[in-house]
């Protein structure tokens, strides 16, 4: 029931979500349709009733008035949506579907029923044929089975002799003792079947504890043999294979007490002939001025160790460890890189899980270095009540340390070459090539890299600095 207006237009149309009782009213509403009503407002409106969308607005708006008026259409609203079999189309057809219905005619509809084989089977009246093979097929069935045709009369069944009723009420009686026992055994069966599988188990475990155990026993004779070799040849040579260090934490007044020392035994070293290693195993390690080689494949896992708590500790297995065991010789931390790293190929997932805590130990080794011993590096690292720095406040210290560093030589690289760093004395070395692009470095930290390489690489820069800082002239 629509209203039309010079300037509006009223629509009753049935309100969305609601319960539908057969006999009753559908609950409605007006919606009023104005000059700035959009056919996007047409669109909505119609989707929401599952209305066809398609047109311009004055299509749209006649198609939500016939909408309004149809009181049966509401209903449908209500009524479960039919599924789509294949071929048949909702509302837009296609060409070729209405070729043929012009052609062959519409097909008529047929009330089917879906069979348990997903099969579509018309629903057909019995005749009397079908019903006589019925009815003859189940005589038959009946005849095989020795049972009488007409099932309204009771089968007459002989009677029992009295020893045949004891015999037969004996049997009943016993038959679920003999079911429960049969049970029990199997029960039985199946708990002595996981036994023996949990044995086998068991035994398998021994063995390869067995295995471990002779392997150790072998390493450690090996081992064991390697040391008083090598204390026999020390002996004879007169010289002694024991390195006494400091192994607890530094202090720095003179009143603290004074460390432990530890004794650590070096172990034996071997680097094995290249000629002995298969090619495809042959790791080559440069541990300062001496070339290791060894097998990749005797490689073990990094340590699991974390030298943060026990900066004196780190210092010492910087230059001598026995933590890393490769072909008997004990490898400093300093040179777990030459080992691990991609280029080597040796369990490069666990370098990647320590390469970032072995910088931070190269970065507090190597400031270690450059104090005479423990109490002046920890006089440098240490606050004014005289309380040692913790690892995570050395790291910061440092950082520092290499920021204002960084910034005083950049400072000093641009300053030589009067800010140019491009300038012809420099051939170049701040200049770098990315994207296929050339560029010069601006940051401190990269200028700075260059120039203290500058200054160990070209002897004529250091005579022309020198001479600068003594006043003479700029480059």
């Amino acid at each position: 029931m629509s209203q039309h207006h010079s300037e509006s237009e009223e629509l009753e149309l049935p309100v969305l979500g609601q319960t539908y009782t057969p006999g009753q009213a559908v609950e409605s509403f007006i919606w009023t349709v104005t000059a700035k009503t959009t056919k996007a407002n047409l669109h909505e409106k119609l989707k929401s009733y599952d209305r066809p969308t398609r047109g311009n607005r004055t299509e749209m708006l006649d198609r939500l008035r016939q909408f309004s008026n149809d009181r049966d259409e509401w209903l449908r609203l209500f009524r479960p949506k039919l599924k789509r079999k294949r071929g048949e189309h909702a509302s837009r057809q296609s060409l070729s579907k209405r070729r043929i219905d012009e052609v062959f005619g519409i097909e008529e509809q047929t009330i089917t029923y879906k069979s348990k084989k997903s099969a579509n089977r018309t629903q057909r009246a019995l005749q009397d044929d079908d019903r006589a093979a019925n009815s003859a097929w189940a005589h038959a069935v009946l005849s095989a089975f020795g049972m009488p045709h007409d099932l309204s009369v009771p089968p007459i069944t002989q009677r029992k002799s009295c020893h045949q009723q004891v015999a037969s009420t004996t049997e009943a009686e016993e038959r679920p003792q003999q079911d429960a026992f049969a049970v029990r055994m199997r029960k039985v069966d199946s708990n002595m079947s996981s036994v023996r599988e949990d044995l086998s188990n068991v035994e398998n475990h021994i063995s390869v504890l067995t295995s471990h155990i002779l392997d150790m026993k072998t390493l450690m004779e090996s081992k064991d043999k390697d040391t008083r070799t090598l204390h026999m040849e020390t002996r004879s040579s007169g010289c002694h294979n024991t390195v006494v260090q400091s192994h607890a934490e530094a202090r720095i007044v003179s009143n603290n007490a004074p460390s432990k020392p530890r004794t650590m035994t070096q172990t034996a070293s071997t680097s094995l002939p290249p000629e002995v290693i298969p090619p495809e195993n042959l790791g080559i390690a440069h541990l300062g001025q001496e070339q290791f080689s060894y097998d990749r494949t005797t490689v073990p896992s990094p340590p699991t160790v974390h030298l943060s708590k026990d900066i004196n500790r780190l210092c010492e297995e910087w230059e001598e460890s026995n933590l890393l065991v490769v072909n008997g010789r004990g490898i400093p931390v300093k040179y777990w890189g030459e080992f691990y790293k991609k280029g080597k190929g040796v369990k490069t997932a666990a370098w990647d899980a320590l390469r970032v805590e072995w910088g931070n130990w190269k970065f507090i080794a190597e400031e270690r270095q450059r104090y005479p011993d423990n109490t002046s590096f920890w006089r440098a690292f240490s606050d004014e009540n005289s309380k040692v720095f913790s690892y995570q406040q050395i790291l910061n210290r440092l950082a520092e340390h290499r920021v204002s560093a960084a910034a005083r030589d950049a400072k000093e690289a641009r300053d030589f070459f009067g800010g140019n760093l491009d300038h012809p004395l420099a051939r170049g070395a701040f200049c770098y090539t990315k994207g296929g692009r050339a560029y010069l470095s601006s940051k401190d930290d990269a200028v700075a890299k260059k120039w203290r390489e500058l200054l160990t690489t070209r002897p004529d820069i250091v005579e022309q600095r020198t001479r600068q800082i003594v006043g003479g002239p700029q480059p």
